[in-house]
């Protein structure tokens, strides 16, 4: 029992840095979610303090298609604890894992509640960071919901200007996290392309031996166009998802609405029956699971056509590269937490 109040039912998940169990609110009488951080962590304030981060984060996103924060506390030994809304069913990760791809309606249709969600976010000053397909669950009521904002980051009077740490899972990394560049509400318009791209085709546009290699490839070269990938591509999306994952946020949509109200073109009268088993042409990146993903390898299939980045971006290149292997070595970065 958490502060009287919340009885522990059984554990759904277990990450690197959090722990999700199902739980009774006694005084509400209904059952949530309770996220904990890991036994070797609870004593630990800093991670204490991360954690209540990530609830205040997304308690300000009033949105459908948000998962709600509904408390955070502490426990009777000081170990935080978020209590959330309780949501059970497949991420993308998932059907990734199972059916390989999904259809261009589909996946055009799951992801416009998602940018929804962002604007909404953005809307209060908040940037995901993180967004990939195991932080996007569809319910079994077919609900989309956005998840994991453990490593969001809350604006200040300037704008979006937390610099000096890359952080996110580096398949879905948008060039200026690579750089430490400051971010706004379009670099999560390129990481929901980078999905998109995944969605499509059943493989993330950038892959590489390590996930230093993996993060860099954006600054030096352009993906392939899903359209190669995947011939079920219409030019008009192949598009959209090329503008997305532009190198430079100028050149992307302005904001996740206006990516929005470009999929909605391409979206299906209801997502929640297309159930169409498509095989799978290459491994998916990233991992897999319904409580969130960790950066994975994926098999160098080479390098594919490309242009080369503007001079501004070459210059940090070496930079970022020394960040990002500092990063990898001491295990910094990605606050991957449990959705």
């Amino acid at each position: 029992m958490l502060a009287d109040r919340y009885e522990l039912q059984g554990l759904i998940g277990r990450g690197g840095m959090a722990e999700v169990h199902r739980a009774v609110d006694r005084e509400l009488g209904r059952t949530v979610a309770v996220k904990l951080l890991p036994s070797e962590y609870r004593g630990d304030a800093e991670y204490g303090w991360r954690l209540r981060d990530e609830a205040r984060a997304a308690a300000v996103i009033d949105h459908p298609h948000v998962v709600a924060v509904h408390d955070v506390g502490a426990a009777d030994g000081g170990e935080v604890f978020v209590v959330m809304e309780l949501v059970e069913g497949r991420t993308l990760r998932d059907e990734l894992a199972d059916r390989g791809r999904l259809t261009p309606d589909e996946a055009a249709s799951v992801l416009v509640p998602v940018c929804e969600a962002l604007a909404a976010a953005h809307d209060r000053g908040v940037v995901h960071r993180d967004v990939n397909p195991g932080n996007v669950m569809r319910c079994s009521d077919g609900t989309v919901k956005l998840m994991d904002f453990g490593i969001a980051r809350v604006a200040d009077v300037e704008g979006f200007t937390n610099t000096g740490v890359v952080v996110g899972t580096a398949a879905y990394l948008s060039p200026e996290q690579v750089r430490c560049d400051p971010l706004d509400g379009r670099s999560d318009v390129y990481a929901v392309g980078c999905t998109l791209y995944e969605l499509l085709t059943g493989q993330v546009p950038f892959r590489g031996p390590s996930s230093v290699e993996v993060a860099s490839q954006r600054l030096r070269e352009s993906p392939v166009p899903p359209r190669q990938v995947s011939g079920e591509i219409s030019p008009d999306l192949d598009a959209v998802v090329l503008r997305a994952l532009a190198l430079e946020p100028a050149m992307r949509h302005h904001d996740a609405r206006e990516l929005a109200d470009d999929l909605r073109r391409f979206a299906a009268p209801d997502p929640t029956l297309r159930t169409e088993v498509i095989n799978r042409p290459a491994p998916v990146g990233g991992g897999a699971g319904p409580t969130g993903t960790r950066p994975q390898d994926v098999p160098d299939e080479g390098p594919g056509p490309g242009e080369h980045e503007p001079w501004s971006a070459v210059r940090r290149l070496g930079v970022a590269l020394i960040v990002l292997a500092v990063l990898v070595l001491v295990g910094a970065g990605a606050f991957l937490l449990l959705g």
